[in-house]
């Protein structure tokens, strides 16, 4: 038998227990024992995480949990113990044996704390962007890029002017487009810049960090037209490239398809590189290909000549079959196939037959191609922008790591792209980067 209360009780319960709430402190209020929770940042050196608790809260363990926002095939947030000595905690992250990520990186923070009778708190997530505060930093910004520089009125517009041209580029010969949102960072000088980045070489004008889609370039305003505006162009390809293809099964790009591709974003070919291929055709001193697939030349000459030798042979895969075959071949790549695997599915011939056909294209001298050559597997190569000559390139990538429960760093490098991807910007024109060097040391 069903029982129901008269109205007129119903109000009269739901009202007591409206005010029996408002009575009771709610278990959170009793029991939350947090005063202050910050963190205190020193970049690119170090943060120091401080929780301060009530002394009269019963807290027996603490375990923070923390981590840098950042494209990345695994989840991998560090979890570290922190003793419990009284009511003021503290943990410092060093970033020193870790590496650092790059300014404008975004680093979230948690505590879970026990108490004696084993119930546990979780403090709510809190966030705090990385900062370079050495600057008096100004930002402007397009669709899909914002840039910060310092020095020279006119440098930022510059530069920003060019990143949108080279996207634009991209999409009109390439049918790629950005998919995340790039950060540009343009230091006044190299110098700057590599204080900014621990763990760099000291002739580098430039460092990238993939999975923080995030540039960091030293230009003085003085070669900021030239140097600069294809620097940005060509290492913003690379960062849109590498979203297009982003791989999580371990699938690797050929160096000469990433150059070729960022040296084509550039825009049209500048003196330096037609007077390569001229000197290629006419004087037979391109490399085999397949040499190509992994590290280029380290100095000089042959370094510039792999770079427009890269260009030309993208522009012909370009020119003679189009965006769409490209776009699937990076695909394919991503998908882990091995490059003479990608290029038979996709153009229907291995890196010898391409060699074959492009040479036949641009009227160069045939090579004879051994018909067994043995097979070069080459990993992801990142490549450098010095201002002058390089010293050595490419570098193998730096082991810039993500934040760690030190001394042992949790890894997510499951598609070879590290836990931060340090690439040193790579690949540009070689015949003026003597004088341009010159021009910036003044600076």
């Amino acid at each position: 038998m069903r029982y129901a209360l008269p109205v007129k009780n119903k109000h009269i319960l739901l009202t007591a227990l409206f005010w029996l709430l408002l009575a009771v402190p709610t278990a959170q209020g009793q029991s939350d024992p947090i005063l202050r929770n910050e963190i205190s940042l020193n970049f690119p050196n170090d943060a120091t995480f401080r929780l301060e608790l009530d002394p009269d809260a019963a807290i027996i363990d603490a375990v923070l949990t923390y981590d840098v926002e950042r494209a990345s095939c695994l989840e991998a947030e560090a979890q570290v113990p922190v003793d419990v000595n009284g009511a003021a905690l503290e943990w410092t992250w060093v970033m020193s044996r870790s590496g650092n990520p790059p300014p404008g990186a975004v680093l979230w923070w948690e505590w879970t704390l026990t108490d004696a009778d084993g119930n546990q708190l979780a403090t709510p997530r809190q966030t705090v962007t990385l900062t370079d505060d050495r600057f008096p930093w100004q930002t402007i910004e397009a669709e899909g890029v914002r840039l910060h520089w310092y020095r020279g009125d006119e440098v930022g517009p510059l530069l920003l002017d060019a990143a949108v041209a080279g996207l634009a580029q991209l999409e009109a010969d390439m049918g790629i487009v950005l998919q995340n949102e790039v950060n540009l960072f343009i230091y006044g000088s190299a110098e700057d810049m590599r204080e900014a980045v621990l763990y760099i070489q000291d002739w580098a004008g430039g460092v990238a960090f993939s999975e923080y889609n995030t540039i960091l370039m030293g230009v003085p305003p003085n070669i900021a037209a030239d140097w600069g505006t294809r620097t940005v162009r060509h290492e913003l390809a690379h960062l849109v490239i590498g979203q297009f293809g982003q791989s999580c099964v371990g699938g690797h790009r050929p160096t000469w398809l990433n150059e070729g591709l960022a040296v084509y974003a550039e825009g049209e070919p500048d003196a330096g590189t037609l007077a390569d291929i001229e000197s290629g055709i006419a004087d037979n001193r391109f490399e085999p290909v397949r040499s190509l697939n992994g590290a280029f030349p380290a100095h000089g000459d042959a370094a510039g000549m792999a770079y427009s030798q890269s260009y030309s042979l993208v522009n012909y895969l370009l020119t003679y079959y189009g965006e769409a075959k490209m776009q699937t071949l990076l695909l394919t790549l991503a998908d882990g196939h091995g490059y003479d695997a990608a290029l038979e599915q996709v153009y229907g011939f291995n890196v010898d037959g391409l060699e074959t056909a492009w040479r036949a294209a641009i009227n160069a001298p045939s090579r004879q191609i051994p018909p067994t050559p043995t097979p070069l597997v080459a990993a992801a190569v990142p490549t450098a922008v010095p201002l002058g000559a390089p010293v050595s390139l490419p570098t193998p990538e730096t082991a810039a790591a993500a934040p760690s429960a030190e001394p042992e760093r949790p890894s997510s490098d499951i598609c070879g792209l590290g836990l931060i991807p340090l690439a040193l910007l790579g690949g540009l024109s070689w015949r003026k980067r003597n004088e341009e060097d010159t021009k910036g040391n003044a600076e």
